[in-house]
């Protein structure tokens, strides 16, 4: 169940980690459900400075257990104001339209933000100034699943830190029966599963 959990999830925030984070790279992560709670354990294995960007104050000790430095509470606009210009990549791992201006000003130059989370269909798109992406020359980019190359190196690295990756509260894993597919489909429709995923076994 650890491998099946990074099959989705961990291999969508892996390829935005291996392209832009290497050690002392400077990281938020912007939501932290499954998506997020992956990319605070993979950027910090491969040496990433890791904050945590949440509007939940319950997930804060989650967080740094995962290997987040710092967690701050994104609803809060005097935390929010002193990273203001010192991350070198966020990770947007929310389902929703972010106020993509408020997040860029916590880029340093030549900073990145990755969006990986899908926004709804009626609400997915946004406007910015280029003269901030031009003269602080700022990226903004999504990025999907990765391949099979980064997967294998993915898994290995899991392999190589188990602990970090084990069944424990913040990323717990259900496991149903297959038969029960619509009933796993209910739940996670009314947010009433049990884990952060749900694995359907043959």
């Amino acid at each position: 169940d650890r491998a099946c959990r990074l099959m989705g999830g961990g291999g969508t925030v892996f390829e935005p980690i291996i392209d832009y984070c290497e050690p002392g790279t400077r990281v938020g992560i912007i939501g932290v459900g499954g998506l997020g709670t992956a990319a605070i354990r993979l950027s910090s294995l491969v040496g990433g400075v890791v904050t945590a960007f949440s509007r939940s104050p319950e997930k804060k000790n989650a967080c740094l257990e995962d290997g987040a430095s710092e967690f701050v509470l994104s609803s809060s606009t005097e935390d929010m104001a002193k990273l203001k210009g010192t991350l070198d990549l966020l990770i947007d791992a929310t389902p929703v339209n972010i106020d993509i201006s408020q997040w860029l000003d916590m880029l340093a130059p030549n900073g990145v933000l990755c969006k990986v989370g899908l926004p709804p269909s009626t609400d997915s798109s946004f406007q910015y100034n280029w003269p901030p992406l031009i003269f602080q020359q700022k990226k903004i980019v999504g990025s999907v699943v990765t391949g099979t190359a980064r997967t294998k190196l993915m898994l290995d690295l899991a392999s190589q830190n188990q602990k970090v990756f084990a069944n424990r509260p913040g990323w717990s894993t259900e496991v149903m029966p297959f038969e029960k597919l619509n009933e796993a489909m209910e739940a996670l429709k009314n947010s009433k599963n049990a884990g952060f995923r749900i694995l359907l076994k043959w």
